[in-house]
């Protein structure tokens, strides 16, 4: 189970809504491979590749997703709050529907950073764990899949219209801020 973290992102600072879908498949791709660890070891005993495939999962859900969070929340969503045109009033409830998801997923990340240290620490996880970690994954799975669907087919086009260069610059500024205040760069999302 081979999972590779420093795959170089496909695209940069200057484009940071495409940056932004570009940790979506991040996302998706870490927690596909938790999903996929869990179903076949059933919280039994690991090989090395699983194990190695769960750190660096849960490494990434702690320590590079919450920065995507932070783009959204500090960055994209404020901007598209102070655009007064009737499409943009028109998605605010997204974004607090979706700013609401990211808080319903820190839970359920926690949980699974959880559990799948106490996998890793003891090399098995008692039935009630795992169904405990299957059903946060499958939470997880189900609120990414729509919360994706909305930022990519709503939020990101309608501010790749209403947003200015200068905006989208600002915003690109702001996530390399944020990734260079820990000593990561770009590819790091």
């Amino acid at each position: 189970m081979l999972v590779n973290l420093g795959d170089k992102p496909a695209a940069g600072f200057g484009e940071p809504l495409e940056l932004m879908k570009d940790c979506h498949r991040r996302i998706e791709h870490f927690l596909d491979v938790l999903r996929k660890v869990e179903r076949e070891f059933g919280g039994g005993e690991l090989t090395d590749d699983a194990r190695r495939a769960l750190e660096a999962s849960i490494n990434y859900f702690a320590n590079f997703a919450p920065r995507h969070t932070a783009d959204e929340e500090r960055s994209l969503f404020p901007r598209l709050r102070c655009e007064e045109s009737a499409e943009a009033r028109s998605v605010m409830i997204e974004l607090d529907r979706l700013e609401s998801d990211h808080r319903e997923g820190e839970a359920n990340h926690a949980l699974v950073d959880e559990l799948v240290r106490e996998w890793l620490a003891a090399g098995w996880l008692e039935e009630a764990s795992r169904r405990r970690l299957r059903r946060a994954l499958d939470e997880l799975a189900s609120m990414y899949d729509a919360h994706i669907q909305v930022e990519e087919g709503q939020v990101f086009v309608l501010a790749s219209r209403l947003l200015k260069s200068e905006q989208l610059h600002e915003i690109g500024e702001e996530m390399k801020r944020r990734r260079s205040l820990t000593g990561c760069g770009a590819q790091s999302h």
